[in-house]
């Protein structure tokens, strides 16, 4: 069923706003989390798990800025095409939503837990990169920044293990639909982090500043973006 729900940036956490209910949309979360065990959206209902051990919302709604209630994840995300657009401010459920055939489309890399990836080029790699809007910082192996000064060191946090540090660096990214090269931020995943992409064979995470570039739809497993960007 076609629904349409607000949806901006709060302190770079993407949030929806729906139902009375602020929810962070978090596409490098496997699972949806809400205390009830089910997520409304519009007029669609959802079986989510009720909790997760070691994620509060408190600590969530501390870290992004404002009262969260819910945590919109891929296992959602994956069920129908769902489309991303920052610039208008809003995010659709659309079973029959479809994307112009000029925009460009790459099949995504179904990994453990639903999550997805899409290669990109950084610093002229190739890269298998997670995306994750949940991230405002993107993460990416240390190789990939041989060479690079450091742009400083930064907070961040993960629901899933807490408060942590990263040192910077400015890249040049690709993302191959015609925009040309741009700069973005990536920084040095934690170990845990580190770990975690080794075992899922990636190089890191495309964060945030994916979707404030693009409208981006995620329909069975491709994901399209327009070729001159939002």
């Amino acid at each position: 069923m076609f629904t349409n729900c607000p949806f901006k940036l709060i302190n770079d956490h993407p949030v929806l706003m729906d139902n009375g209910q602020n929810i962070l949309v978090d596409t490098g979360s496997p699972v949806s989390i809400h205390p009830s065990g089910s997520l409304v959206i519009g007029e669609n209902v959802f079986s989510v798990q009720s909790s997760v051990p070691g994620v509060s919302n408190d600590y969530i709604s501390e870290k992004v800025g404002c009262d969260i209630h819910a945590l919109l994840g891929m296992d959602i995300i994956n069920l129908m095409p769902t489309t991303f657009s920052l610039q208008d401010g809003v995010m659709f459920l659309d079973d029959d939503a479809r994307y112009p055939n000029h925009f460009k489309s790459f099949p995504l890399c179904l990994l453990s837990g639903g999550l997805v990836a899409i290669t990109i080029n950084v610093n002229g790699q190739e890269a298998n990169m997670i995306v994750d809007s949940g991230a405002p910082i993107s993460y990416i192996r240390s190789d990939f920044l041989s060479g690079l000064e450091s742009a400083g060191v930064m907070d961040d946090f993960s629901p899933f293990i807490g408060d942590f540090q990263t040192e910077t660096f400015i890249c040049e990214v690709d993302t191959m639909v015609g925009q040309g090269v741009y700069s973005q931020r990536f920084g040095i995943p934690p170990q845990v982090i580190s770990m975690t992409l080794g075992l899922l064979n990636v190089d890191g995470v495309i964060g945030i500043e994916l979707f404030k570039r693009n409208r981006i739809q995620f329909n069975n497993h491709i994901v399209f973006l327009p070729p001159q960007g939002i």
